[in-house]
């Protein structure tokens, strides 16, 4: 077991905390008035009052590393308006590691946590694909297979395979945050970290430590008054003894191996760097944010060269080189922008600025990132990294870009904002927000280390009601991952937020970015990025995105998705429409929660100030205003009068009512001084259970407690930033903030009598012809065996009825087939479901929604002028059921349409962003057609080169769809795919409409690969980025071409009766000889085959009372002609 040892003398810290942009732009006025803290307030007021007139969307900025920092620390707010000093963190760490020792006696549940990742993560719709942030990275000196990372809020990792797998080595210290690592040349179990995040902030300092075994032990070194922010850590090449850390407070200083240290030089060097001559350990280099020093005594003194350096900066980064140990440069910022690259060829003595002008950082967030290094063999040769990696040869004099954040399919991409740069050996190493990259090759490519790194930093996480096994996350600059199928998905970019899955349809993912300025969609468990959703326009503007950095997301029961801004909105197929009546209170909304046994029940949250809403979120009335910040809502799912909140700040609560949130009483004993930021409460269980997740970890109470304890066994010493449950499988999962996703079991009393209905399987997806057969499954989680299964269900609003009887026993499952009905008008349908037994324990796992899309036969040879209300066809957007694509008029600009009804993107201006929309043809069989093809007008106007429309066909109804045809004369006009593109189209399938052509052409594709398919369905696709848009895309004219022979018809006339059947189905042929009926399976397996028959046979009946219930289809073939039918067996 790993052990941390702590110098009981805790003087090293101090009650002042520098976690905060003390030499940001914004603060330079608010530190220069008094010389002490400012309040955690005055920060952020100082922040928005810099930043009210200047443009924060732009990438690079520098606003999004705020806006990370406020989130993370405005929870660890004291009473008197300071952010909590490196001290009291540690005492809330001391008494959490007391209440841990005094747990043996309690009789609440053994928690046992499992790492789930991500570890590994595959890019399925990310524009910029990454895990999580590398701060440092140390390559050990006497074994180049042994890698080592400091993850700013995941700990320090090891690597004894040149990065292929690797192990957490600091998950028990008080905070697991790494900026600094240094390996002693002489012993490789001797290990040094600056512990806390030296650019972002985000964790803090709590000291020096030190492992001599390897990394399995630590303890804490001397003492550093004044230091809250540590970074370069340099071990004295042939004196073991002698380090130096850049810290805030200055250059420190070890004679002995970190007993004790020596402030030697003050100054803000915590972002600097610390070098040494190559040739000669004397001589040591160093730059603060703003000067550049040099010691020719080891490091005990030193000396402020200023000779053709810049007179003022706000970061530098310096770096040498063996190739000519003379050789120095610096990379200088002033306010975030790039200033220029120096370099001195006499060892620091002079410095002159390189004539390159190039701006090299491509942005204004040099205080949060910045790189440099240089080449151990070629000392022209450099790499600057801030958004992106540039590389010169000459000295600086030119730079050429390596790579581009937004390429992530570019062999030479590594993830944006770039923390670290640095060779060991002929290997260029990179640490990124998005994880650890390699380059063997002067930068031409990057591989990524990053897999087995699970350094995630999680705001949200949702898991899908049926399995813990789906789930979707929102990532700091990483954006959303999906959980499903034992695999991670990175399907879209930026910073991903709060997250839901549709209760269900545990494969449909919802996803915000930053300030809720989009959601996007994925209905594939992640497997595709789908639709997106801009931010209501009466919630954006001038620098306003939309709401809060975090802008919540909640989903009732029938999956209806809601978000807060300044007004509650509900999701309404492609745009948000206001569903409060006005705004609920001041400001934008922090916190929005569904009672989750009564949908109209809704509670949002503003500051302080807690609301409440009986009517489904129309209508809020101030229920309560608690001391602080509310943190989080939860209401009890056995009894929702009770209403749980935690509130914000060190001395925050844990509050609970039992009037439905009017009065809250604290039950917060034993709760220690730090962050409370989420609280869940356990159905199905007598005693209540509630789990807290907080700055130190997951505590746990029931009735049956009086006081709150640590329930975190192997769970990383980290922040807590969202639980959620899932009651069917008995699991907790927590999202962390450095350490990804971990789940633990909870206890589930088990009760005599409940059934649940865990699926609602359709079988196809897109029907042809209206025959609906729907099957359920539903699971006896009772002791009792259940006999008999009452089962209503409805897709027009008329309830329909259904017993099934049969034997299920505890724990077992069962497919029910519903009786089947017909639906005649195309078009999506809601199909609700409702599962019950006598005496049913509970009824929150009852009932499921599944979508019914149906469409019809067409025929070929019709044209399709979409005149009028018949002519309408199936459309629907990915991820839901209203469209993009609209019947009508259009009167668009250059895509106007008079007079002549089509089908387009919009009738009026542009189209949205982040949208993917279906145009869905009728059902054709061309089992028996000659020379068949496709044919239609399109006009478009679309951005170029990122938004497209192309063709799509399945033939096994909608379960998978296949690009039509490629580039050609009549057909499309591009063949770009993400790899071919470099930084655009990242959407193409290799074969699409690209940009604009406004004038209504006729586009054709012969279909003779598709003869012999029975049921084709075409869609055209429509699909815009997350950027820019124009005026859309029309189509027109749409017909299947081609001839049938006379056979076909005379095929298509044979009939199957009774269609559905309890087994026995006639296939009467009338006159028409045939040779063969094969019976298949929705997976294509044949359960049943007969042939030899006579002419003078005109029926055959199929005997398939032994097969299972559910869809078939039946091949009925002549010698030269065959036609499939569908047949439902229940």
């Amino acid at each position: 077991m790993k052990k941390i040892y702590l110098l009981i003398a805790l003087s090293f810290f101090i009650n002042v905390n520098a976690q905060f942009y003390s030499d940001a732009p914004w603060m330079k006025n608010k530190t220069s008035q008094k010389n002490q803290e400012p309040t955690f307030d005055e920060i952020v007021n100082s922040f928005n009052e810099y930043w009210k007139d200047k443009d924060h969307s732009k990438k690079g900025s520098g606003f999004k590393p705020f806006k990370r920092w406020e989130n993370y620390w405005e929870n660890l707010v004291k009473e008197d308006g300071k952010i909590i000093s490196p001290e009291e963190f540690m005492s809330a760490w001391q008494q959490k590691k007391q209440s841990k020792s005094n747990k043996s006696t309690l009789s609440l549940p053994v928690s046992n946590w499992t790492p789930v990742g991500p570890f590994t993560h595959t890019n399925t719709g990310s524009w910029s694909s990454g895990q999580g942030r590398v701060q440092e990275i140390c390559v050990d000196p006497s074994n180049p297979n042994t890698l080592y990372v400091g993850s700013p809020a995941g700990g320090i990792w090891k690597s004894t395979d040149v990065g292929i797998t690797w192990t957490p080595l600091t998950d028990n210290l008080p905070q697991i945050g790494v900026s600094g690592i240094a390996v002693d040349y002489s012993n490789s179990n001797t290990i040094y970290i600056a512990t806390g995040d030296k650019d972002g902030g985000d964790t803090a300092f709590v000291g020096i430590y030190k492992s001599t075994d390897g990394g399995t032990n630590w303890i804490a070194t001397g003492a550093m008054s004044g230091v809250t922010r540590a970074g370069d850590l340099v071990i004295h090449p042939t004196n073991n003894q002698i380090l130096w850390c850049a810290t805030n407070s200055g250059i420190w200083k070890t004679i002995n191996g970190g007993t004790s240290w020596t402030n030697v030089q003050a100054g803000s060097f915590h972002q600097g760097a610390i070098r040494l001559k190559p040739t000669d350990p004397t001589n040591v280099y160093a730059v603060s944010n703003t000067n550049f020093y040099k010691s020719t005594d080891t490091g005990t003194s030193f000396v402020n060269i200023i000779t053709g350096l810049p007179a003022s900066s706000s970061r530098l980064l310096l770096d040498v080189t063996p190739a000519n140990a003379n050789y120095i440069y610096i990379l200088s910022a002033t306010g975030g922008a790039f200033q220029g690259i120096y370099r001195s060829i006499n060892g620091g003595t002079n410095w002159t600025k390189t004539t390159s002008t190039t701006d090299v950082f491509e942005s204004n967030q040099s205080g949060y990132d910045l790189a440099l290094a240089v080449s151990a063999t070629n000392a022209n040769e450099i790499y600057t990294g801030c958004l992106n990696i540039w590389k010169s040869v000459d000295g600086g004099t030119t730079m050429t870009k390596v790579n581009n954040w937004s390429s992530p399919t570019s062999t030479s991409y590594s993830h944006a904002d770039i923390h670290f740069l640095k060779y060991f050996g002929n290997n260029l190493y990179a640490g990124t927000d998005g994880g650890i990259y390699k380059s063997s090759n002067s930068g031409v490519n990057f591989t990524s280390l990053t897999t087995g790194l699970q350094i995630s930093q999680f705001y949200k996480v949702a898991v899908s009601k049926q399995s813990a096994g789906n789930m979707v996350g929102g990532l700091q600059d990483n954006g959303g991952h999906a959980f499903s199928n034992n695999g991670w998905k990175n399907y879209y970019g930026a910073d991903g937020m709060d997250t839901g899955v549709d209760p269900n349809n545990g494969s449909k993912y919802y996803g915000f970015i930053q300030f809720g300025g989009s959601m996007y969609i994925s209905t594939d468990g992640g497997n595709s990025l789908g639709s997106g959703v801009g931010a209501p326009a009466a919630e954006t503007g001038t620098n306003d995105d939309g709401g809060n950095w975090v802008t919540p997301m909640a989903i009732n029961s029938l999956g209806e998705v809601f978000a807060g801004y300044s007004r509650l909105y509900m999701l309404n197929g492609v745009a948000w429409a206001q569903q409060s009546s006005g705004t609920i209170g001041t400001g934008d909304i922090e916190l929005v929660y569904i009672d989750p046994s009564n949908d109209n029940i809704m509670y949002v949250s503003n500051g302080t100030r807690l609301y409440k809403s009986i009517n489904k979120g129309v209508a809020f009335t101030l229920a309560y205003t608690a001391a602080t910040s509310i943190t989080s809502i939860c209401v009890n799912s056995l009894n929702n009068n009770i209403v749980y909140l935690t509130t914000s700040g060190t001395g925050g609560l844990a509050l609970k009512s039992t009037n439905g949130g009017t009065v809250f009483a604290s039950f917060s004993t034993n709760l220690p001084a730090i962050g409370k930021n989420v609280i869940r409460h356990q159905g199905r269980n007598s005693l209540n259970p509630l789990y807290l997740g907080t700055s130190l970890g997951v505590y746990y109470r029931d009735d049956s407690m009086t006081q709150w304890e640590p329930f975190d066994i192997n769970l990383p010493n980290v922040s807590v930033t969202d639980l959620e449950i899932n009651l069917e499988e008995g699991k907790i999962i927590a999202a962390t903030y450095g350490r990804g996703i971990w789940q633990a079991s909870i206890p589930i009393e088990v009760p005599t009598n409940d059934i649940a209905l865990t699926a609602i399987t359709p079988i196809i997806d897109i029907d042809c012809d209206g025959l609906v057969s729907p099957e359920i499954t539903v699971k006896n989680n009772g002791t009792n065996p259940i006999l008999s299964v009452s089962i209503t269900y409805d897709y027009n609003g008329t309830p329909q009825n259904y017993i099934w009887t049969g034997s299920i026993a505890t724990g077992a499952s069962q497919i029910i087939t519903i009786p089947s009905f017909t639906i005649s008008t195309r078009g999506a349908y809601n199909l609700n479901i409702t599962s019950t037994i006598t005496s049913d324990a509970y009824s929150d796992n009852n009932k499921g929604i599944t979508q019914l899309y149906i469409d019809n036969s067409g025929t070929i040879g019709v044209l399709n002028t979409f005149e009028t209300v018949a002519s309408e066809l199936l459309t629907f957007n990915d991820g839901v059921t209203s469209s993009q694509w609209k019947r009508g008029i259009n009167t668009n600009g250059a895509l106007a349409t008079p007079g002549n009804n089509v089908y387009t993107t919009n009738f009026t201006g542009n189209y949205p962003d982040s949208t993917k929309s279906y145009l869905f043809s009728q059902c054709y069989n061309l089992t028996n057609a000659v020379n068949p093809q496709i044919k239609f007008k399109l006009a478009f106007d679309l951005e170029p080169d990122y938004d497209l429309v192309y063709v799509q066909y399945s033939t096994n109804m909608g379960q998978t769809w296949t690009v039509l045809g490629t580039q050609g004369a009549n057909w499309y006009n591009s063949n770009r795919t993400p790899a071919t593109s470099g930084v655009d189209c990242e959407n193409c399938p290799g074969a699409q409409w690209l940009g604009t052509n406004t004038t209504l052409t006729e586009y054709f594709y012969p279909l003779n690969s598709l003869i012999g398919q029975s049921n084709v369905i075409f869609r055209i696709v429509f699909h815009s980025d997350s950027g820019a848009n124009q005026l859309g895309v029309v189509v027109d004219n749409f017909i299947i071409e081609g001839t049938l022979s006379n056979q076909d018809f005379e095929l298509k006339n044979i009939a199957i009766y009774p269609n559905p059947s309890t087994g026995l189905f006639t296939v009467s042929t009338g006159n028409k000889a045939i040779d063969k009926v094969e019976v298949y399976d929705v997976t294509g397996k044949v359960v049943l085959s007969k042939n030899n028959f006579s002419n003078a046979n005109s029926q055959t009946v199929l005997d398939m009372k032994n097969v299972s219930n559910g869809i078939y289809f039946v091949k009925i073939s002549s010698e030269e002609q065959s036609v499939v039918k569908r047949i439902i067996k229940n």
